[in-house]
This record gives structure tokens, sequence and C-alpha cells, in this order.
């Protein structure tokens, strides 16, 4: 697969995919109301209960923005609403959309074309992520357990084209997998 003329997965392909696949109500960024905050999900849908968040990398690098994640999906959680987040480096091939969206996603055929991971050269890698989130890149590690080797093999690559892991990847949370 060209990764250079596929397209990736962005805010405004992940809305355009809600509509057509999960509620075509889908509510994009407006204020979920009754919170006593105002929060504005990228994504909601009233039918079911869901709001969808697309994760960029400054959600990886920004102490302030994980923790205000964490409050806004328990303000979301709290009122009854299923929060799904999708990372930058996550595309919605069929085993995330059935594993994210499962009988709420009408087709669980894959809806972009592009490889999960670390694959533009413009791409800011886990190296830049605060210690915070290091530890949410290594938990979506695990929560996307089913794509976790592309995911990694994406940073081997890019080491290898680097030359330098410490470009891709902090020293001093780099495991075996690392290798090669």
């Amino acid at each position: 697969m060209n990764s250079e003329s596929a397209e990736y997965l962005i805010e405004v392909s992940l809305g355009r995919f809600l509509r057509e696949r999960v509620d075509r109500e889908t509510i994009a960024g407006q204020i979920v109301p009754g919170l006593g905050r105002r929060y504005r999900p990228d994504f909601r849908s009233e039918r079911h209960r869901l709001i969808v968040e697309f994760d960029g990398d400054e959600y990886y690098r920004s102490v302030k923005k994980i923790l205000g994640d964490e409050e806004r999906d328990a303000a979301f959680t709290a009122a009854g609403y299923r929060v799904v987040r999708i990372p930058y480096f996550v595309q919605l091939a069929k085993p995330v959309i059935a594993g994210l969206f499962g009988d709420a996603a009408t087709d669980h055929g894959d809806f972009l074309q592009f490889p999960h991971g670390f694959i533009a050269k413009t791409v800011i890698m886990p190296a830049d992520f605060c210690e915070l989130g290091i530890a949410r890149f290594e938990a979506d590690l695990l929560r996307f357990s089913y794509i976790q080797q592309e995911i990694l093999e994406s940073l081997r690559r890019a080491a290898r084209a680097c030359g330098d892991w410490r470009l891709v990847y902090p020293p001093s949370r780099r495991t075996d997998w690392g290798s090669g």
C-alpha cells in the first residue's frame, strides 16, 4: 500500500465515517447539555449514547490536555455516554471498527486505506510525548492489542530510517520490542 497517496484518519474523515456508518445524525463539536460544564466532544451520537474523540498528538504531549480528557470522560460516562477515543496513529480498519463500535457500526469493513502506526514523515513520535502521554500511549497499545504489532513495527521502521531510537521512543521506556 502506498501510504503517500492513501487517506489517513483525521477529524473530518472520522465525522464522515460516523455519519455514514454509525449515526447519520451525529453531532459535531456541540456542548453536551446537562453536564454542569461546557464540554464539547468531537462527536456525539444521542441514538447510541456515544461520545467519540479523536486524539491528535497534542493529547499525548500536554499534561493539561490529558488530565482534562480524564475529567471530561468521567463526566460523559456519569451522564450515561460511552466514550470512544481514537489515537492519531490508529486507522479505521475492520478490526478497529468492530472493536470500537461493535453493533453501532452498520459496516465493519475498512473505511480508509492507510497503515496503522507512525507512518508519515512529519508525524510526532512517542519520544516527544510527556510522561503521562507515554503512559497513555502504552495503555493504547494494550487497548489496541489486535494491531499492536503494526504500530510497533512502524516505530521500528522509523528508528531505522532516522538511525537513532532516541528520536522515536524514550530510551528509559524502551523494551525488547524495539530491537530489530
